[in-house]
Parts: C-alpha cells; structure tokens; sequence
C-alpha cells in the first residue's frame, strides 16, 4: 500500500495483524487434523471413513439452509456497525434453532428411502447433532470476526480442535469404532461455543432477540448471500452423495481421504480471506479507491502460495497416500493427484467469491456458483460411473468433475471483477509464477521415487530460487513477509525478556 494512503495502510495493518493470529491457529490446527487424517483411516478402514464423510457431505448441505446466509450478513453488518451485534446475534440464534427441526425432519425422510445400512444412518444423526451445535458457534464466530478480535475465534478453534483430536486418537486406540469417533464432534462443537460465547459476552451484549419483522427483513437481507452458500455447499458436498448411492461407501471412503487432505491445505486461504473479508467490506463503505489494489495483492498472494502446493501435490500423490494410510487406500492417490490441480484454483474462487460478496456483487457470484452446481450434476453422473467402468475407481470421476468447474468459474470471477481490479502487472507475475511452478513440478516428480522428504525440499528450494531469479515478488512485498514471518514467530515462539539490569 502506498504510504501516502493512510487508510489502506491502516486496514493493510489490521488485515496483517489478524491473518498472523489465524495463521498461528491455523498452523496448530492443521497439525492435529493432519493426526486425525492419519489416525481415522487406519482405525476405520475405508468403510467406517467412507461413513464419516458422507454424514458430514448430508449435514453440510443441510445446515446451509439452516445458517441461510446469516453467517455473512453478521460478519458485513457487524464490522460497519458494532452495535447491531445484539440484534443481529439474537436473531441469528432463533432462526437457526427453527430451521434445525426442519432440517433433521428432512434427514429423517432422506435416510428411509436411500437404503444406507444401519451403523451409517446411526453415524448420520450423531454428527448431526454436532453440527447442530456448530450453529450456535458459527452466530458466535461470525460476530467475533465482525468486530476484528480473531484471537478468541483462534483460542476457540484451538481448543476445539485439541479436545477433538486427543479424544478421538485415543478412543481409537481403545478399540471403539466409527459411532464413538462420530459422538467425539459433540464435545469438540459444546466447547468451541462455549469459549466464543465467554468471549463475545465481554466484548457485546448478547441475549435471545426475536419478532416476526426483523427476522423477516434479516432473511431478506441474507438471502443473497444464501444463495451464493447453498450453491457453494452443495457444489462441494453433492459428489460424496452421488458416489454414495452410484458406487458404493468404500469408494466415498477412498473419495473421503483426498478430499480430507485437500481440505486441510484449505487454510491459506481461509485464513486469509477471514482476515480480509471485514476489511473489504469496510474499505467498500469508506475507502472504496483502495480496493484495486488490495485485490491485485492478495490475487498474486493466493498464487504464490497455491501453485507450489497443488502442483507438488500432484507429483507426489500416490507415495504420500500410500504413506499416511496404507496400500488400502492405494486408489486414493490419483483423486489426490487431481485435487492438487483443483487446489490452484480453489485458492483463486475463495478470493474471487468474497471480493465480489465484500462489493455487494453478490447476486452475480451466486449466479456463477449455480451454473457451477448445476453442471456438476450431470458431470458427475456420467463421470463416477466411466472412471468405476475404465479404472475400478468411481472417485477418480468426482476429481475431474471439479477441475472443470473450478476452471470454468475461475474464468467467469475474472470477467465479473470491477474494472482495474486486475492489470498488466498481475498477469505478468502469474504467468512468472506459473514458469517457476512448472519447472518445480518437474524437478519433484523427477524425485519421486524418492523418500517423501527429498522430493518436498527439492521442490522448496527449486521453488524459492526460481522465484527470487524471476523477480516475482516487488521489494516492498518482500519487506512484508519478512514482516509477518517474525511475527509470526514470534507469536509462536515468544522472545524471552532481557533481564533489567541493576542501577548501582
């Protein structure tokens, strides 16, 4: 940002500032989920995963109806006004519990005529009424990121997430099964709300708010929003289902795997977008000339970082499956390999989506996302049964059904950008970054063979060398993420004091 702009320096700062602290969170996160990718899949096999999976897919796309865009609508309404947080928040906690019983009454009806076996329909309903409580945490979480104090969602998420992981890893190794894993997510969602409630209650009052009218014109203000979420939910969830009931579990198992993997490298942008979103939408209200240039920045950002990971994913694939969980999970390597192309432009669709929802161009994203939702359907109708004809693996079709989806939106995001969102420059440092991602990809899946680690460091330093040779990346950028790494490593790693020294 220049120098001479003091409000986008200001909100480069809080965006910094918040990133670091979930980035810190998100490191320590990303580490007890990496535990449980390893630990569920042996202890489950691909069955009990496979089970997992799809009650987590059924209640995603159920609970989006249920949260109905509100989550959005807190966090935009909340970061320009702090005092409708009451409101808003109570609202929120009335409209969600309604929609709940509609929701598991819906569940009901479903499981009844799908023909799941009776340990999978018993899975169903226990995450569903840990999903059910996500949804008081999610009116919280979104509160707190609307008033900018992501340090509480982090404490939250930490806890949440250790209690999850130790908890599950050691009823595993006690012998008990999917239905005990499953009932696990009930205490990490009880605890995850009860931190970001102590917290939110300090900053805003919060209380059971509730009439006909306002929740009428909150429904109405959030429908845009829902609409751009339930095509979302549903554009990623739906494969699970159709697999389900085309193929078969073990094969949602396999599916469940490279999609468990490829959601945890999902935290860059996470991250990143949660700390941007509340700037955006402030920024749109009161600086909306700096908005350009914060979008350019976080394009290249995303890239940078996404690149390197999904083409490196795509080398090494099959050996880091085979790794993490076994030869059972074998046909999990090429779904995995495909992702990793997904990933590049996943990364890009995040930032895309919440750059056009921050400019309340919302209506046209979820255009997009239905178009993407709708041909997903048909793709994979015809996808997962080919790829379980041709390679005895109907996971494989779901993959490709994605890269087709997430290309074609990327294409159309691009197009929907306000004018100078993106220039000359970007696309220069793209098609840089893209040279450099190539040439590492080649240079890893050269060392493939390899033990795993050696292919990953040559791609880190063939990486870093091609970028700082191509002069991707402008001195004061530079300056930034020296910037950020310190301090994040310092939160991490916290600098002890020097001790006083003694007058006299």
């Amino acid at each position: 940002m220049s120098d001479t702009d003091p409000v986008a320096a200001g909100s480069t700062n809080s965006v910094a500032k918040n990133a670091s602290v979930l980035m810190v969170s998100q490191i320590i996160t990303w580490g007890l989920s990496i535990v449980l990718v390893i630990f569920l899949p042996r202890f489950l096999g691909a069955e009990g995963l496979g089970q997992l999976h799809l009650a987590d897919s059924i209640w995603n796309i159920v609970f989006i109806f249920v949260a109905f865009g509100m989550d959005t609508l807190l966090v935009k309404e909340i970061a320009r006004k702090h005092t409708r947080t009451e409101e808003l928040v109570g609202l929120s906690l009335v409209l969600r519990q309604i929609f709940s019983i509609i929701g598991f009454v819906v569940v009901v009806i479903y499981v009844q005529f799908a023909g799941y076996l009776p340990l999978t329909v018993m899975v169903i309903f226990v995450v569903g009424v840990s999903k059910l409580m996500f949804q008081f945490s999610e009116t919280f979480r979104s509160s707190l990121v609307g008033l900018e104090r992501m340090e509480y969602v982090a404490i939250a998420d930490i806890v949440g997430k250790v209690f999850n992981t130790v908890v599950t890893v050691v009823i595993l190794l006690l012998g008990y099964g999917v239905l005990a894993a499953a009932a696990v997510f009930i205490g990490s969602s009880l605890i995850n709300t009860a931190i970001q409630y102590f917290y939110l209650r300090r900053l805003q009052p919060v209380r059971i708010f509730f009439n006909w009218q306002a929740a009428g014109r909150m429904l109405k203000a959030s429908m845009p929003y829902f609409l751009v979420f339930v095509f979302s939910v549903i554009y990623m969830n739906l494969d699970a289902v159709i697999i389900s009931l085309v193929v078969n579990e073990v094969t949602v198992g396999w599916y469940g795997v490279s999609k468990q993997l490829f959601g945890t490298l999902m935290f860059v942008p996470t991250v990143f977008i949660t700390a941007v979103f509340p700037v955006l939408s402030r920024m749109y209200t009161n600086a909306p000339d700096a908005l350009p240039r914060v979008m350019g920045r976080s394009f290249d950002l995303l890239l940078l970082i996404g690149v390197p990971i999904g083409l490196g994913l795509l080398a090494i694939a099959n050996q880091l499956v085979v790794l993490l969980f076994g030869a059972e999970f074998a046909p999990s390597g090429p779904v995995l390999a495909i992702m990793g192309v997904v990933l590049i432009l996943t990364y890009q669709n995040i930032l895309l989506g919440r750059f056009l929802i921050s400019v309340d161009r919302q209506n046209s994203w979820t255009i997009v996302m239905a178009a993407a939702t709708l041909a997903t359907i048909p793709l994979d109708l015809i996808l997962i049964p080919w790829t379980h004809a041709t390679f005895g693996n109907g996971a494989i079709g779901g993959a490709l059904a994605f890269v087709v989806t997430e290309a074609g939106m990327i294409i159309a995001g691009l197009r929907l950008l306000p004018e100078g969102s993106l220039g000359r420059a970007n696309v220069w440092r793209a098609a840089r970054i893209l040279i450099a991602g190539l040439i590492m990809f080649a240079a890893v899946w050269y060392w493939q063979e390899a033990f795993i680690v050696i292919p990953i460091l040559i791609g880190v330093v063939v990486y870093t060398a091609l970028i700082v040779i191509l002069r991707v990346l402008p001195k004061e950028d530079w300056l930034l993420l020296k910037e950020q790494g310190q301090g994040l490593f310092g939160r991490i790693i916290p600098r002890k004091s020097k001790p006083a020294k003694i007058k006299g």
